[in-house]
């Protein structure tokens, strides 16, 4: 069974955070901050394979542009400890291919977030050498509010519970679970902890790409900042 990991972290306003930053940090490019007039610069930080911004029907065209979309986004919020957006940090296992991992992407963007009106911005970073080839990681970052005829609409509440991080996760799973029987592979994830699955032994541990990256800088003398 291939190791399952999924992580979400809330970009927060009220923790000193920017959406755009964090739009540049996942894609490792340089895009316009409007709000504080400054670049936020990650370009050539991290191997990025693909990327994709990927709209629900009814968003305007202008915000095909990344820059543009999430300086919107920024802009729509008003309170100064808003929650901006969600970005969800998975693992992609190495049975499958960058074309495969790609299409694992847009299928879960597409069929849980943008079919609610969220737009989701969508990485697939390139890491360490496999025995098949290159590794990959991937990240989807959402913002909180679902675009609504053209506007930013109302913040749907039910997102911020633990019922629907849990739905999220299982449909994580279940696309990975699809795929993998599509591609007629025996592997499988799963969602659920090892207590819930009746299993004694310790989770394994699944360590980021941005604390790899950190200890990796730190064995070196030097020092991170995201």
């Amino acid at each position: 069974m291939a190791i399952f990991h999924f992580h979400v972290n809330i970009i927060s306003r009220g923790a000193g955070r920017s959406i755009v930053a964090a739009a540049a940090w996942q894609n490792s490019c340089r895009l316009y901050d409007e709000r504080y007039g400054r670049f936020s610069n990650f370009a050539n930080k991290r191997a990025v394979a693909w990327s994709a911004l990927i709209l629900p029907s009814g968003a305007p065209a202008r915000w095909e542009d990344r820059e543009c979309f999430w300086n919107a986004l920024q802009a729509a919020e008003i309170r100064k400890d808003a929650q901006l957006g969600r970005q969800f940090d998975v693992a992609l296992p190495d049975e499958l291919d960058p074309p495969d991992a790609i299409a694992v992407l847009r299928r879960f963007a597409s069929e849980i977030f943008c079919i609610a009106g969220f737009a989701a911005d969508l990485t697939l970073i390139e890491m360490g050498d496999t025995p098949r080839g290159k590794r990959h990681h991937g990240y989807v970052l959402i913002p909180t509010r679902p675009i609504v005829d053209g506007l930013f609409g109302q913040k749907p509440r039910e997102w911020n519970s633990r019922g629907k991080l849990l739905e999220i996760r299982a449909a994580w799973a279940r696309v990975l679970n699809d795929t993998f029987a599509a591609l007629g592979s025996d592997v499988r994830v799963d969602h659920r902890s090892n207590e819930e699955r009746g299993i004694e032994a310790a989770p394994v541990k699944h360590i980021g790409v941005a604390r790899k990256r950190i200890a990796a800088r730190a064995r070196r003398g030097g020092k991170e900042r995201i």
